[in-house]
């Protein structure tokens, strides 16, 4: 027999083996390396702009006007025919539906004031005619308010 093929013992030889093995605890270390590196983000120039607000010196006090504009308010109103062929409008005034002559009269008496941050959404159902919608749309659009068309409800 050759000493190659014999049975050898961990315990039989301490000299060899001391101390655990350090190719696993290498690879799981370079792998978690990896991974930290691709999770992590380069800071590129975009992180160092510089902010376009100017810095308030220490007499000035912060000026009394807005800052920042708010949206437009948006009024949705919907043409609506009802059973007999007749044409309601909702959301000119509260809930409750009014003919289009009332609607176009109580558009034309409002005092809007400033109606530049004022829009109106306006949609109609099925059943109303173009001629309608042009005397709702036109109403408004007479007072200065943009209008911009949509789908009925």
């Amino acid at each position: 027999m050759s000493a190659g093929l014999r049975r050898r013992s961990v315990l039989g030889d301490p000299g060899k083996r001391s101390g655990p093995m350090m190719t696993p605890m290498v690879d799981v270390v370079l792998v978690i390396l990896i991974f930290f590196m691709a999770s992590t983000t380069i800071a590129g120039y975009e992180w160092f702009l510089q902010a376009g607000v100017e810095a308030e010196s220490e007499g000035e006090s912060a000026p009394e006007e807005a800052l920042f504009d708010l949206p437009a308010a948006i009024i949705e109103v919907d043409l609506v025919s009802g059973e007999d062929g007749a044409v309601f409008v909702y959301g000119v005034s509260g809930d409750h539906g009014m003919t289009i002559d009332q609607a176009v009269g109580l558009i034309e008496g409002m005092e809007l004031g400033e109606s530049a941050a004022l829009r109106v959404g306006l949609g109609a159902g099925d059943g109303v005619s173009m001629g309608d919608v042009m005397r709702v749309h036109d109403a408004w659009h007479g007072r200065g308010v943009k209008v911009v068309m949509r789908t009925g409800r």
